[in-house]
């Protein structure tokens, strides 16, 4: 049977402002790590531990004032080699052409981008989390940085703002072997080779009606298939609600998580080889104070939290 493979290319042009002049953005930033680390039940020594955790490059271009290309290069841990002496990673955490009306209303892009769960997915930048490195949360319940290919659309509605993402499908084979259950994480696609049987859902909605306030929630669901056969799923959602606070000199946050996960096996499967429902849940918080003004540091931010 011969199979035809239609490829669709779209190419556009845009008409510019005569007052807007294209150029490029740049920005970025590093995170170097000192760790000491002390076990209370051991008499060893304190371990300590530099670490250049990550290095981002951001890059944007703006042909108009409303058409842009955004992307985000990251390498962690400094070093890669082909021996597995050094475990760094290079990743295009985002690569999108996006559209912003003028009014600054709605928009939408599609390349590699962000699923917007939770606080730190989408800013992940310090001071956004205020500990060195990010909230255990951000590993086993919503994995950060989640990125991969799709699409989205977003928009406002006075102090409300919603976003909707359709994302490439999760690999359901790294999220469960057998009966055993890992999570959300090792079954992000990265943009590599993804599939699309089912996409990502993820819907978020923020409002910011109150000075220095935000509070919102996402949901996302997606059925992943299992080594690319679709009839042989797991069935996940994830459900979140966040609060972060940033005026009079505190600067707090708290986020709750909750992921469920049941296996869609094809008929005749042995109940054996089945994963049984699975709930993960979890939640993070700091809170701090600006103390950088009461000791006539203008210019900086200071902050004692835990």
């Amino acid at each position: 049977m011969k199979k035809i493979i239609t490829i669709v290319s779209l190419t556009f042009l845009v008409a510019q402002d005569e007052f807007f002049e294209p150029g490029v953005n740049l920005g970025g930033y590093g995170e170097l790590h000192y760790t000491n680390s002390v076990d209370p039940d051991s008499d060893d020594d304190p371990t300590t531990e530099l670490d250049f955790h990550r290095w981002i490059l951001f890059v944007n271009y703006n042909w108009t004032s409303e058409w842009s290309f955004k992307s985000e290069l990251e390498i962690e841990h400094n070093m890669i080699d082909g021996n597995g002496d050094y475990d760094g990673e290079v990743e295009l955490e985002q690569a999108y052409v996006n559209y912003h009306d003028a009014k600054g209303n709605w928009g939408y892009g599609a390349g590699v981008v962000l699923i917007s769960a939770g606080i730190i997915n989408e800013i992940h930048e310090p001071p956004t989390f205020l500990s060195v490195e990010r909230p255990a949360y951000n590993k086993n319940i919503i994995p950060t940085t989640w990125f991969g290919n799709g699409a989205m659309a977003y928009g406002s509605f006075g102090d409300f703002h919603v976003k909707f993402v359709l994302h490439e499908d999760m690999k359901g084979e790294s999220m469960i072997s057998g009966t055993s259950f890992s999570g959300l994480r090792g079954g992000r696609s990265k943009g590599y080779k993804s599939t699309a049987y089912s996409w990502i859902k993820n819907i978020a909605m923020h409002y910011n009606g109150i000075s220095g306030l935000n509070v919102g929630g996402s949901f996302t669901f997606n059925d992943a298939p299992i080594n690319g056969d679709k009839d042989n799923n797991v069935a996940w959602n994830l459900f979140e609600v966040h609060a972060q606070y940033n005026a009079n000199n505190v600067i707090g946050a708290f986020e709750f998580g909750q992921v469920k996960f049941t296996h869609n096996a094809p008929d005749g499967t042995d109940p054996a080889d089945i994963l049984t429902d699975q709930v993960a849940s979890g939640y993070y918080m700091h809170l701090g104070y600006n103390v950088a003004l009461l000791i006539g540091w203008e210019d900086c931010k200071l902050v004692p939290w835990f």
